[in-house]
Order: structure tokens, then C-alpha cells, then sequence
């Protein structure tokens, strides 16, 4: 078991990003999806263990985690540390924010509001959770998640809608929060405070993604030019050049 689920050290590293993967086309990306919610729902319990709340939150890739979390809002009395936002630092620190477009974000409970804007601006490009939030909920209560028009007028902020599925390991996510408090999970469903998403016959809803608009392909050009820019900016001048 790990001690500190939540930390930066318990990220794969960038080299190894891509190997020992849990390949697509080797099990299917339904079999990921869920394997990776088990991955969420372990952590949840882990994070109660700590005495936290049990949230939690994985980062993947092709079948490979790139990070992973648990909220820390007990531990560093800090109401910001929630468990997609260490999760979305730590990504970014470790594959750079252009490859989260090609990252599904993966969490017991559907993002809140705060956490959803951060996910739309990191470029993530799909998000899998069990729960809905209705009442704090980034995606069923407000649409940041599937908001179109936030990366239409600001293309080089905000990513394009992501996929957004639902639903995924309901019974499992529930039994963990029911072991964590009883009373607690019985009051919290009694306020409708998190629900199992209207889901298809499977049990899971599935949004698709929007394609990234000419302004994003632009943006991205943009970047990668400037950085090209600022590499060459670095290199050395010999005086034997001129």
C-alpha cells in the first residue's frame, strides 16, 4: 500500500511513458476505463485511511498512469487541494500540458466546478467518473465540461470538450463511501448530494468529444514555434560565425 498516494514521487516518470502500458487494442479501452476507476476506488479508501474524504483522482495514458491522487484538504488545511487539481500539477510537471489532450482524467465523483475550469484549461481530452454531483458538480450542474463556447472565444486557454463518461463502477464507488460513514453516505443520498448519472442500458453515458477547432491548431503551431524561437535564442554565438 502506499503511504502518500498524492505525491509528486508516485508519478511515472516521463521516460516511461508509453511502456508497460496496458495496450487499447489489447483489452479494449471499457476494460481501461474500468481498471482505472479501480485504481480510483483503491485510492479513495486509502484517503479515509488518512483522514481525508474519500476522493480520488488518476491520470492516464494509453493504459499507463501518468499521475494520481487523493484529496489533501484535511492534511493541509487547504480547501484548493482536491484531488484533480494535485493530479493535473502532477501531469503537466510530468508529460507537459499538449499531452493531457491525449489523457483521460479518471474520478470516483464527478469534478466540481473549480476542478472542471481547471481540467477544460489543462487540454484533457476525456473525463471518466462514477457519481454525479448535482448540487457542486462541474458537469451536471454547470456545464464546464461540455461547455463549447469556452474554447470557441478563448481557443488558447481553454481545451476542446472533452469526452465525458458516467456511470463507470457505480456499486463499487458507493460501497466505498458507504464503508467510509454509513450515516454519513445515508444523508448524503437522502440530499440528493451524489446520484448515479441517467445512464444507457450498460449502466454508462457516454458524451462524445468536439473535434479542436482551426483556432486551436493554430494555437498549438503558435506554441511550438515559440518555443523553437526561444531555443534558438539559447544556443551559443561563437565569434568564429561571423
Amino acid at each position: 500500500m502506499r503511504t502518500r498516494p498524492d505525491t509528486a514521487a508516485n508519478a511515472v516518470p516521463q521516460d516511461a511513458i508509453g511502456q508497460n502500458a496496458i495496450g487499447q487494442d489489447a483489452i479494449g479501452q471499457d476494460a481501461i476505463d474500468r481498471a482505472m476507476m479501480e485504481r480510483c476506488v483503491e485510492l479513495s479508501r486509502i484517503a479515509v485511511g488518512k483522514g481525508e474524504y474519500p476522493f480520488a483522482t488518476v491520470i492516464a495514458r494509453d493504459g499507463l498512469i501518468v499521475a494520481e491522487s487523493v484529496n489533501t484538504t484535511v492534511r493541509d488545511a487547504d480547501v484548493t487541494r482536491h484531488a484533480e487539481t494535485i493530479a493535473l500539477s502532477q501531469a503537466q510537471k510530468t508529460i507537459g500540458r499538449e499531452q493531457l489532450r491525449r489523457c483521460t482524467l479518471y474520478s470516483n465523483i464527478e469534478p466540481c466546478a473549480m476542478c472542471a475550469y481547471c481540467i477544460r484549461e489543462a487540454w484533457i481530452g476525456r473525463v471518466v467518473y462514477a457519481l454525479s454531483s448535482p448540487v457542486m458538480g462541474g458537469h451536471s450542474k454547470w456545464d464546464i465540461l461540455r461547455d463549447a463556447d469556452l474554447s470557441g472565444r478563448l481557443p488558447g486557454v481553454f481545451g476542446a470538450v472533452p469526452e465525458v463518461i458516467s456511470g463507470v463502477l457505480v456499486r463499487e464507488v458507493q460501497q466505498a463511501w458507504r464503508d467510509w460513514s454509513p450515516f454519513a453516505w445515508h444523508m448524503i443520498r437522502l440530499r440528493g448530494l451524489l446520484t448515479a448519472p441517467q445512464a444507457e442500458d450498460d449502466g454508462v453515458r457516454v458524451q462524445p468529444a468536439s473535434s479542436r477547432s482551426l483556432w486551436h491548431h493554430l494555437h498549438v503551431l503558435f506554441m511550438r514555434s515559440g518555443r523553437s524561437r526561444n531555443r534558438m535564442a539559447r544556443l551559443p554565438v561563437r565569434t568564429a560565425d561571423f
